[in-house]
Formats: structure tokens, C-alpha cells, sequence
């Protein structure tokens, strides 16, 4: 029996081709939402962290790679996550000092937004106290046991003394942070046109940074719509300090 001829034509070759980008694209989803189905979240972005929570996507054929590029003329570290179906991704931002703490910080929170790893501490649960047995109370003593349970504050009382609660914090609203402080629909229209004004690669750049600084999700388009608090605005005016040449 003859072998079945391959394909000859440039149609055939680029069919071929794009068979088989869809099934190493169709690989690689599967592979993620497999590991992202069982994934747990982690308190912070350390490399230790990333890599020891990352563990069951490298089983599942997933592997990555960091390395200093010259993209348009700043120098940018990339990490790529690999499917060994063939299908990879990449993410981007200013390259640190290449072997330092703040590289390898990088390129564990890069993972970690690709492969979509939450990071925060999980809310702390309280369970519900368990019935205690009450102790039998003698006719003797039932009369003294009545008067105390007079006198004494109800669980249910808010002027209770004993509050098993209490941390100790004082009250009142904690002190907020001015940063958070909302913008005006004129300050972020300001800004929303002096970005716009900035040439391409310095956008570009700010972009990247960003994303960066304020952990916006890969699948989130545009950052338009995220500038809305004092801290963005601070960034911002930083971000233009140095692309001025000044100091921050």
C-alpha cells in the first residue's frame, strides 16, 4: 500500500498550519482551565509562592521562561508561558536590574497573571461555637443561679461587658487613605488628554507600567477607565516627571 501523499499545494500547507495552531490553542485551554479549576489563591506574589502553586500546571505540560528584550528601544522583561502543545503567551513590563529581587518579583507576578492565579488571603471564616453541655444546677442553688442570670448581659445584649469579638481596635471608621480619594470628571479628563497628547512609544510605556503597578487583569483591553483615583493621578504625575528628565 502506498503512503498517503502530505499536502502539496500552499492551500493545503496553510490548512495543515492552521490545524494545527487550533488544536494547540485547544491544548493549551484546556490545560489552563484545568489547572485554574483546582488552583487556589496565594498570599502574595513571591517566587516561592508563584512557582510551588504553578506546580500542577507544569505537570499538566506548562512551562515558562524570562528574559531582558530591547522593545522599542526600553529594555522590557518578558516572561512567556509554553503549552508543549506548542501554544505559548507573553506578558511585558520594564525590565528591573537582570538577576536582582526585583526580577525575579517581576517575573513571578507576570507568571502568575498568565496562568490567572489569584493573589490575596482567603476571608477568614468563623465557625459557629459549639453547644457546651450546661451544667445541672442543684434546688439548693437554683434560686442563686436565677438572680445571675438576671443580673448578667444576654448574647443578644449590645451593651454586653465581655464581647469575645473584641480585637482590641478602636472605634469609629479606620483612617482612609488618600489615595483612594475619587477623581472629578474634569481632573480625569485632563488627564484622559494629556495621555492622548503623549507620543506613541512613551504611551506604550505608561501603558505597560501601568498595568504593572495596579495589577490590571491581561483580559482588561483598555486602562481608560481605570484612572479614577488620587493614586492613579500620582502615578501619572510621576510617570511624566521622568519622561520630562526630573527626578520623581
Amino acid at each position: 500500500m502506498e503512503p498517503t501523499p502530505g499536502p502539496t499545494t500552499a492551500f493545503d500547507l496553510n490548512q495543515a498550519l492552521l490545524q494545527s495552531r487550533e488544536q494547540a490553542r485547544a491544548q493549551w485551554a484546556e490545560g489552563l482551565a484545568q489547572f485554574q479549576s483546582q488552583m487556589a489563591a496565594i498570599a502574595d506574589t513571591s517566587m516561592q509562592e508563584v512557582v510551588q502553586a504553578a506546580a500542577p500546571a507544569f505537570a499538566l505540560g506548562f512551562s515558562f521562561s524570562a528574559q531582558k528584550l530591547i522593545n522599542e528601544e526600553h529594555e522590557v522583561l518578558r516572561v512567556t508561558l509554553r503549552h508543549r502543545g506548542g501554544a505559548e503567551e507573553f506578558s511585558e513590563a520594564q525590565a528591573p536590574q537582570e538577576g536582582s529581587a526585583v526580577w525575579h518579583a517581576l517575573t513571578a507576578s507576570l507568571l502568575a497573571g498568565l496562568l490567572g492565579i489569584p493573589v490575596g488571603k482567603p476571608p477568614r471564616t468563623i465557625e459557629p461555637n459549639q453547644v457546651r453541655p450546661q451544667p445541672s444546677v442543684s434546688a439548693s442553688g437554683a434560686e442563686a443561679a436565677a438572680t445571675s442570670a438576671a443580673t448578667a448581659p444576654t448574647a443578644d445584649d449590645p451593651e454586653a461587658a465581655d464581647d469575645e469579638w473584641d480585637t482590641g481596635a478602636p472605634d469609629g471608621p479606620a483612617a482612609s487613605d488618600p489615595g483612594l480619594e475619587p477623581l472629578s470628571d474634569e481632573e480625569i479628563a485632563t488627564l484622559h488628554k494629556f495621555l492622548g497628547a503623549m507620543p506613541q512609544e512613551a504611551r506604550k510605556r505608561f501603558t505597560i507600567e501601568f498595568r504593572h503597578h495596579f495589577q490590571v487583569p491581561r483580559e482588561v483591553r483598555t486602562i481608560k477607565d481605570r484612572i479614577t483615583q488620587r493614586r492613579h493621578k500620582d502615578f501619572i504625575d510621576v510617570f511624566e516627571r521622568e519622561l520630562a528628565g526630573g527626578t520623581p
